[in-house]
C-alpha cells in the first residue's frame, strides 16, 4: 500500500485558525506526550505570528516554549513555519536577521521547516532555504495557491522548479483560503509531482469553503506524499480537516496511513476539554460559498473585519468592500489573499469605497506597487503603479538585498544579550518586553516541591501521570 504521512498542525495553524492563536503553553503541554505517540509525520507548532501572539497577548518568551514542546516530544519531528524575510507586516529584515532567527530556531529542537515564497516570488525564500540546508534541517518549499487570471498551472510550475533548483527537500501547496477544488487537484498536484523531481509534495489546505477534506484526498489521488491536519476539536470551519477523519477515509480508499487512531481520540478529548473550559470554539464544517472564489479573503479574516466595521459604524459597507476586492487585487498584480497582503489589499479596498479609488493609499500598498514585498504575479497596472507609486522606481531585485546588515550594529548597541534576547529586542517593542519580564517565568505545577513542566511531561510520558494543570508560580 502507497503511505500518506499526517502533518498535525494543531499547535499551530489549528489554534491560530479558531483560537486566534491564543492557545497558551499550558494547553498543550499536558497532551505532547500522547500526541507524540499518534505516529504523525510531523507536529507542526511555530510561526513568527506565534511569537508575536506569545509576546503581546500571552506574555509567554516563545524560546521557552520552543524548548518546553521538545521536551514533550522526544520521537516525532517538530516542524515549523520558517520566516522568509519579513516578521511582522509592516518591514522587511535584514538577510543577518533571518539567518540568526533560523539558527536559534533549530538550537530550541525544530527539525523541519518549510517557507512560502511571498507572493510566489521565490526569491524572498532564498535566505531562508540557504540557511535551514547549512544547518541540516530539512526545508520544504511553500507555494501560495490562489485563483486569478494568471495563477494557472504553469505558473506554479514554475515556482516550483525555482525550489526544485534551491535545493530543498520538498514541495508544499499552500491553499490558506481553502479555493482548491478536486477538479483542481487533479491537474495541478501531478504537474507539481513531477516538477518536484522525486522530492515529496504535501497539501496544505484549509476548509474555509467547506471543499478542505474532499481537496486533500484528491491531491493524495494525484500523487501528494502528505497532508496538513488538525485534532477534531480544532478542525473544519477555518482550519485544516480533522486527522482523525482523513486517516479514515483514507485508509477506506486503500493508503497506509500509520497512526494510532486511539492516541489520536486522547488528543481530541484533551483538547475539546481545554475548549470546554476556557469557553472556546471548535471547528464545525463551513457551508459552501461561491463569493469566496471572488473575493477570496480568509475566513477568520472576514470575521475580524466585520468587527472592526461595526466599531467604526461601517458594517454596512461590508459587501461593498468585498466586492472591490477582486479589483484591487488585478490593479495590483493579482498578489494572493493571504498574511499580510490580504489585509493590505481589505484595508485598500475599504479605502476605495469610502474616498475613491487610490485617493489615500498605505504605505504598505505603496512598497508592494514597488516591489519591497516581492514580485507582483502580474504586472501592476501602469496607472496604478504612477498614482500610487508617486514617480519612484520600482526594485527589480529581491527585496532582501536593499536592507543592510543589522546584526553587529545591534550587537554594540545592546551589549550583553544573548541572541534569544537580541532577536527579541529587533522584534518588540522595549515596553512589550518589559511586561514579558513582569508576567514571570513559565509555569510550575508546584512552586513549593520545585516540579518544573519539563519534570512533569517527562513523567507522562512514561505514564506516570494521567493529566496535570498548569499555573504561574505565586
Amino acid at each position: 500500500m502507497t503511505a500518506v504521512g499526517l502533518i498535525d498542525t494543531t499547535l499551530r495553524d489549528g489554534q491560530q485558525s479558531l483560537w486566534a492563536t491564543r492557545m497558551t503553553t499550558a494547553m498543550m503541554l499536558p497532551i505532547l506526550p500522547t500526541m507524540d505517540a499518534v505516529g504523525f509525520a510531523s507536529i507542526e507548532h511555530f510561526s513568527t505570528v506565534h511569537f508575536d501572539v506569545c509576546v503581546r497577548y500571552l506574555k509567554e518568551n516563545p524560546w521557552e516554549r520552543m524548548r518546553l514542546i521538545r521536551a514533550g516530544v522526544q520521537k516525532t519531528p517538530i516542524r515549523m513555519l520558517g520566516m522568509s524575510q519579513f516578521f511582522s507586516i509592516s518591514r522587511v529584515l535584514p538577510d543577518d536577521v533571518v539567518e540568526l532567527f533560523t539558527e536559534v530556531c533549530v538550537r530550541n529542537g525544530v527539525d523541519e521547516f518549510w517557507i512560502t515564497a511571498s507572493m510566489n516570488d521565490p526569491r524572498t525564500s532564498e535566505v531562508g532555504v540557504r540557511t535551514v540546508k547549512r544547518l541540516g534541517r530539512r526545508i520544504d518549499g511553500g507555494i501560495q495557491y490562489t485563483v486569478s487570471p494568471v495563477h494557472t498551472d504553469e505558473f506554479f510550475v514554475g515556482v516550483a522548479k525555482s525550489f526544485v533548483a534551491m535545493g530543498v527537500d520538498g514541495i508544499v501547496l499552500k491553499d490558506a483560503g481553502g479555493l482548491l477544488t478536486a477538479e483542481r487537484a487533479a491537474t495541478l498536484v501531478p504537474a507539481l509531482v513531477a516538477a518536484a523531481e522525486g522530492r515529496p509534495v504535501i497539501c496544505h489546505s484549509h476548509c474555509v469553503t467547506g471543499l478542505g477534506p474532499a481537496a486533500n484526498l484528491a491531491a493524495v489521488t494525484a500523487g501528494a506524499d502528505a497532508i496538513w491536519t488538525c485534532t477534531a476539536p480544532l478542525a473544519n470551519g477555518a482550519s485544516m480537516p480533522s486527522g482523525d477523519s482523513m486517516a479514515r477515509h483514507l485508509d477506506w480508499m486503500g493508503y497506509d496511513v500509520a497512526v494510532d487512531r486511539e492516541a489520536m481520540g486522547r488528543v481530541a478529548d484533551h483538547f475539546q476539554d481545554v475548549a470546554d473550559r476556557h469557553r472556546l470554539p471548535t471547528g464545525r464544517p463551513a457551508e459552501y460559498d461561491p463569493a469566496y472564489y471572488e473575493h477570496q479573503m480568509p475566513g477568520g479574516m472576514i470575521s475580524n473585519f466585520q468587527a472592526q466595521l461595526a466599531q467604526l459604524g461601517l458594517q454596512d459597507r461590508l459587501p461593498a468592500v468585498l466586492a472591490e476586492i477582486p479589483q484591487v487585487r488585478q490593479d495590483l498584480g493579482w498578489p494572493n489573499m493571504q498574511t499580510p497582503y490580504s489585509q493590505f489589499i481589505a484595508t485598500q479596498a475599504l479605502l476605495n469605497v469610502l474616498h475613491g479609488r487610490y485617493e489615500q493609499v498605505p504605505d504598505e500598498i505603496r512598497n508592494l506597487v514597488l516591489g519591497y514585498w516581492g514580485r507582483t504575479p502580474a504586472p501592476v497596472d501602469p496607472d496604478v503603479l504612477d498614482r500610487v507609486g508617486r514617480g519612484a522606481e520600482p526594485i527589480t531585485v529581491r527585496p532582501g538585498s536593499v536592507v543592510p546588515p543589522a546584526l553587529e550594529r545591534l550587537r554594540a548597541e545592546r551589549p550583553g544579550l544573548s541572541d534569544e534576547d537580541l532577536l527579541l529586542s529587533i522584534f518588540f517593542m522595549p515596553a512589550m518586553l518589559d511586561d514579558l519580564a513582569a508576567a514571570g517565568p513559565m509555569p510550575l505545577v508546584d512552586a513549593a516541591r520545585g516540579t518544573t513542566v519539563v519534570d512533569l511531561v517527562r513523567q507522562a510520558a512514561a505514564g506516570g501521570l494521567r493529566a496535570f494543570e498548569l499555573h504561574r508560580p505565586g
